[in-house]
């Protein structure tokens, strides 16, 4: 897109009655102010290089992500992984379909002969192409019905933002939702109802049912502002109906029976009792913590952007009806209504997590971009220091972000790190004569960090089957275990499990003995009776590569701020540093 000029209205010059205030806004009249976009050749390289960064080097913040998405992937690619209880055909509250989504980009990189482990990034990079897709659609909405200043700080806070680098390459419902609110945010401003509506549905329905409360926007200014009442029935219901046909088709392929998958989410986590207390519970300080170090100096502005949103004006495709006070109202009101109910019902939920606030980060950084907009307009331009002070900001928000983005990787990032050597190790190392007929890989109060199947060859180099299993710790909750060894994959998926539960009770049967591991991968902490330190046992196992990882319950100084936010020097003297560490049984 070519750098759009716009004419600039001097005040002294006479106008005409039907300019309104809000077109004046629009044009940045009242303050002697020329938009300026930036086009296509800068902005999407710019977000590709980002999300090829997220892709390749972002950790997994979630053991959710790996048991409940990637290691059903990883079964539908090679006939084994990891199931937890919610595929459980008793149970059934997650979509065979969300999975089956990602499995068609996944089973082409695997035919065209790329490893497990390139398989994964790739996933993770089509992951974050169709956010970024969303993103710049998002971008050219607001600089066509906002304005290229509006636009402009918003494709800056996205690219940015250390919690969308986060989630747009994560394998989770939360940042298929994120990604699909770009898509609605653009397809508001744009009112492509057909779009917007689409993409809703594949949000409610594939991702996450709560996610229909993203659609509010759309649902008032169709049926109140617009009247298309008919328009909003049938395009929902083509929708809904389509989206749901082929979800319940294949989740009921593979269940083995009747699933309506959105359906079991909402009735366990909504009226099943104790669900969502079982897991996660914070207080709402987490969510507050979460996003200042997330969005940081961002914070405050989005919570003015939320009340600027009420002045804010966007061009019109058709008039509205005369007299009707809901039409007067600025659009952009609807979008703050969404984001500020969907802050409400989680904020006020006892079950928190982190990867819940992803799907209002497009809306931050829309009311963000706003109030950045209108000071810049009406304050900051009348100031000696005004223009410098928004170039500030955004450079302060920048480099906070990437702060954050870098600490969660050099923190955590080495459990990454280990496996990518263990695959190594299994697959070219030198030959081992042993016995067994099975090598086994051991994790214990380090199971949640498992970066998924992806990581373990099938087979070591001497041919011998490689598995994955748990050593018991002190964890005391329900551990995965592995999908039904069975000849066909529906058997697998069709497979009542035993020993599972959905009140997250501790099954014993998880576990092996230490002496049948031929690996180990642990954190090397403080011992405790369940969980030994491997570095006081030389004589049985033996470091093969360890490398660094922060003790987070002893880098507490500053409120953990230097944890949170890597300042070099400073952050490695503050923080507790230990190692991510995998053995080999001697």
């Amino acid at each position: 897109m070519q750098t759009k000029r716009r004419k600039i209205i001097d005040d002294s010059q006479p106008r005409t009655s039907s300019q309104s205030i809000d077109a004046r806004i629009k044009h940045g009249s009242s303050v002697r102010r020329r938009d300026w976009g930036l086009d296509t050749v800068t902005v999407v390289p710019a977000l590709l290089l980002v999300r090829l960064i997220a892709a390749t080097y972002s950790v997994i913040n979630d053991c959710d992500e790996v048991y409940n998405y990637w290691e059903p992937l990883h079964l539908f690619l090679h006939k084994e992984g990891f199931q937890t209880w919610e595929y459980s055909p008793i149970y059934a509250i997650r979509s065979y379909f969300y999975i089956y989504l990602h499995y068609i980009p996944a089973f082409l990189f695997t035919y065209f002969g790329f490893s497990k482990i390139a398989v994964f990034t790739l996933v993770r990079v089509t992951l974050g192409l169709f956010c970024l897709i969303g993103e710049f659609y998002a971008y050219r909405a607001i600089c066509k019905k906002i304005n290229e200043s509006t636009g402009r700080f918003f494709i800056f806070l996205t690219i940015f933002s250390s919690g969308v680098f986060q989630a747009s390459t994560a394998f989770v419902p939360s940042s298929f939702c994120m990604a699909l609110c770009f898509y609605i945010i653009g397809a508001y401003l744009n009112e492509n109802w057909k779009l917007g509506i689409l993409c809703v549905a594949f949000s409610t329905l594939v991702g996450w049912p709560f996610s229909a409360i993203l659609g509010l926007s759309i649902v008032i200014r169709m049926l109140f502002v617009k009247r298309l009442v008919l328009d909003f029935i049938v395009i929902a219901s083509v929708s809904g109906v389509s989206i749901g046909l082929m979800q319940f088709a294949v989740d009921s392929y593979y269940f083995g029976k009747p699933v309506i998958a959105p359906l079991n989410i909402v009735l366990y986590n909504v009226l099943s009792g104790p669900g969502p207390s079982l897991y996660g519970v914070e207080p709402l300080s987490y969510y507050i913590k979460n996003l200042i170090v997330n969005w940081n100096v961002a914070v405050l502005p989005a919570a003015f952007g939320f009340l600027l949103s009420v002045c804010v004006s966007i061009k019109q495709d058709s008039k509205f009806k005369k007299g009707a006070v809901v039409e007067r109202i600025s659009p952009v009101v609807w979008l703050t209504a969404t984001a500020a109910l969907w802050l409400a019902i989680f904020g006020s939920q006892p079950h928190k997590e982190e990867r819940f606030l992803f799907p209002v980060y497009p809306f931050l950084a829309l009311f963000t971009a706003i109030a950045c907009d209108r000071v810049g307009r009406f304050v900051l331009n009348s100031l000696p220091i005004g223009r410098l002070f928004n170039t500030v900001f955004i450079a302060l928000f920048a480099i906070l972000s990437i702060s954050r983005s870098y600490s969660i990787h050099v923190n955590y990032g080495a459990h990454i790190g280990v496996y990518r050597e263990l695959n190594e190790q299994l697959a070219f190392g030198p030959g081992r004569q042993e016995l067994d007929t099975t090598t086994r890989i051991c994790v214990g109060k380090e199971w949640h960090r498992f970066p998924s199947s992806f990581f373990v060859p099938n087979f070591d180099r001497n041919g011998r089957k490689v598995e994955m299993s748990f050593l018991q710790s002190e964890f005391r909750g329900l551990l995965p275990k592995q999908f039904e060894n069975a000849s066909t994959l529906i058997e697998k998926t069709r497979h009542e499990p035993s020993d599972m539960n959905d009140q997250n009770r501790e099954e014993v049967s998880r576990y092996v003995d230490l002496n049948s591991c031929s690996y180990v991968i642990d954190a090397d902490m403080p011992v405790t009776s369940k969980e030994p330190d491997f570095r006081q046992m030389p004589q049985s196992w033996k470091a093969i590569v360890s490398l660094p990882f922060i003790d987070a319950s002893r880098s507490t100084r500053f409120f953990g701020l230097p944890r949170a936010f890597y300042v070099p020097y400073y952050s490695e003297m503050s923080n507790s540093i230990t190692t991510y560490t995998l053995y080999r049984r001697l």
